[in-house]
């Protein structure tokens, strides 16, 4: 009994001092809104409240929900989620600060460029390749028709020589 009761005490002790230490953290993009929503998780003793901040200092406004988690330690599962409209390279920062004790724990999320998507990278070049292709034909087409053209006039000035000169060789010799 005396074995148990210093055991129970130990694991006591030990929720008292279960800092949140390891904090995983997601950012993603609402593709409508174009807002960010930046998440922050951890688990420690006892319960925490989340405070959001700007790189800038300015305190942020995130809604947090805690939960017992269901192992035997009993710690506190703290979930916060910030909604920010931002740009990329922002920092903020999620901080856990556990009631009654001073030792904070704190993550930093750093917004990421936008993702730019290979494929819509591979459609422009495909657009601009038919493009060119477009202008190489268009300019063949054209120089092939004023190259006929310019034929064409040739035969029938020719033609028309001929003709005036066997007109002009017919006229001399009525005459």
């Amino acid at each position: 009994m005396r074995i148990y009761s210093v055991l129970t005490f130990m694991a006591y002790c030990c929720l008292l001092k279960a800092p949140y230490r390891k904090i995983y953290h997601t950012i993603s993009v609402d593709p409508v809104t174009s807002e960010h929503e930046l998440t922050c998780q951890a688990e420690g003793y006892p319960e925490a409240d989340v405070i959001w901040t700007s790189s800038d200092h300015q305190v942020l406004n995130g809604k947090t929900s805690i939960t017992s988690s269901k192992k035997e330690e009993k710690l506190f599962n703290v979930t916060s989620t910030l909604r920010i409209n931002t740009t990329a390279d922002k920092i903020f920062y999620c901080t856990f600060r556990r009631l009654g004790h001073e030792e904070n724990n704190t993550a930093e999320l750093v917004i990421p460029e936008p993702y730019l998507d290979p494929a819509k990278k591979r459609n422009h070049l495909v657009t601009l390749g038919a493009l060119f292709l477009f202008l190489h034909v268009t300019l063949a087409v054209v120089f092939c028709l004023k190259r006929d053209v310019r034929m064409m006039d040739v035969e029938k000035c020719g033609t028309r020589d001929m003709n005036s000169k066997q007109q002009n060789a017919t006229q001399f010799e009525e005459t």
